[in-house]
């Protein structure tokens, strides 16, 4: 989901990019433990500062909202010292103490999607949105140099980066800017091995790569210990999971596992005829797909079975009903919306058959300010039947898993947890949209300047 590369737009003048054909630890630095391990490292904190108190109501650990009548978590050198129930945690000595008076204190959501393109400041402005960790799924580790460089020159305490490298994908790649072509199975496990030699903590495989292609990398993540992720339009998610594929990007990567056969061929055969074919032709497949039909059933029990992660990015394909059809579409807004509808309906079935969902807001989307994707991906979750809480976790614990070795400890609000923590006003279990609600950020223990950050 890329293409040439931008300023970034302002809110009233954001433009299609190659992103939108979808829609019509800071520094990944110290090279050696991202290179032996797959991850990023923990962001630098001040050693030997006073312990500090964040105090609400309530508290969300990353699984469930635990406290509801006064929390109380504790930070020192970085880390989160302790986490409960105010009255089973005492206030150290000389701790200096913040209080939001109707808050819910949560670990540091993870955005599983997210493009730099050009807009290097836009991951601080979503760190003031409580984003205090990132995966880029296909570019260049070089493009993150500018945004490690702005972080450090700054002093900034976040976010923490996680990249994949480019993505990698077959003859004729759909971006060839962003991607590196593997032309056999060896070719491919050969990539995987550069790109992780590189640091990349994931690999991400692109759609035109070929079956045995995208075998050989998913064998070849899994002898590395890091996660593989695909998005897929042309190869069925069903057959990649059985081989042991870690995730899926977009919900529309399982649109060929859906559809009957005959329909699936057809798409398939005009995407690898025109990459372009993706615009209206998602849309139009899952209008008519029969979520309850035999290719689905076979989806879930798949899905059941091996537990993927899946990233739907519902927020970047929104078509509702009241939405002006972009400009080249030879399809209706109906059927737009009909198609948006499903891509819902699907991830709610997804999550019920076992699937992990996570939460990625793919950066630029049509509903949402520059920054919030992530948020609308939330609602998005909501609306299309998953609960509060489930969103959260998607948002928290199950996105930090899903970044490997690195996440471990990210994603949870419990001692010895890396001191990644977001206090909104409210409860978003009851309400989703309390995210949007920032107070408070604070990245590998150290406080975000929510103002500062926020006009970047």
């Amino acid at each position: 989901m890329r293409g040439p590369r931008r300023s970034h737009p302002s809110a009233h003048t954001r433009a299609l990019t190659r992103r939108a054909v979808l829609t019509a630890g800071a520094w990944t630095a110290g090279a050696a433990l991202s290179r032996a391990f797959g991850w990023s490292m923990q962001l630098p904190s001040v050693a030997g500062a006073a312990p500090h108190v964040i105090e609400a109501p309530r508290l969300f650990d990353g699984s469930a909202l635990v406290v509801r009548d006064g929390a109380r978590v504790v930070i020192r050198n970085g880390r989160i010292d302790a986490a409960g129930a105010a009255s089973a945690v005492p206030i150290p000595a000389g701790a200096t103490i913040t209080r939001v008076a109707d808050g819910t204190i949560l670990p540091g959501l993870v955005d599983c999607h997210y493009h730099i393109e050009s807009d290097q400041a836009l991951a601080l402005r979503q760190l003031a949105h409580g984003v205090t960790a990132f995966r880029d799924p296909g570019e260049w580790q070089e493009m993150h140099e500018p945004l490690r460089t702005l972080i450090a020159k700054e002093g900034l305490p976040g976010p923490r980066l996680f990249l994949t490298g480019p993505h990698i994908d077959g003859d004729r790649p759909a971006y060839p800017e962003d991607s590196v072509v593997a032309r056999d199975p060896e070719e491919a496990r050969r990539q995987v091995h550069r790109a992780v030699d590189e640091g990349a903590t994931a690999i991400k495989i692109y759609f035109r790569l070929s079956l045995a292609c995208a075998l050989a990398v998913i064998e070849a993540c899994r002898a590395r210990g890091v996660p593989s992720t695909a998005h897929l339009e042309i190869l069925d998610a069903r057959q990649l999971f059985e081989a042991g594929l870690t995730g899926v990007e977009h919900v529309t990567s399982f649109g060929t596992s859906i559809a009957a056969p005959m329909a699936a061929e057809r798409y398939r055969q005009a995407v690898l005829a025109d990459n372009g074919a993706r615009r209206d032709g998602r849309y139009a497949l899952f209008a008519e797909a029969d979520l309850d039909g035999p290719q689905a059933r076979r989806l879930y029990e798949v899905v059941a079975r091996h537990r993927p992660f899946v990233d739907a990015t519902l927020a970047v394909f929104e078509a509702q009903p009241g939405d002006a059809v972009p400009k080249g579409s030879a399809i209706t807004a109906a059927t737009r919306a009909t198609g948006f509808a499903r891509m819902q309906a699907l991830v709610a079935r997804l999550h019920a058959a076992g699937a992990r969902l996570v939460m990625g807001g793919h950066t630029e989307v049509p509903h949402a300010e520059r920054g919030e994707a992530p948020w609308r991906e939330l609602e998005l979750l909501v609306a299309a039947g998953v609960s509060p809480t489930e969103a959260l976790r998607a948002a928290t614990r199950e996105g930090a898993a899903f970044l490997g070795a690195g996440g471990a400890e990210l994603g949870a609000v419990r001692p010895g947890a890396a001191a990644d923590i977001v206090v909104v006003e409210g409860d978003p279990t009851q309400a989703i949209a309390r995210v949007r609600q920032v107070r408070a950020v604070y990245a590998a223990g150290r406080p975000v300047d929510l103002d500062r950050l926020r006009t970047r």
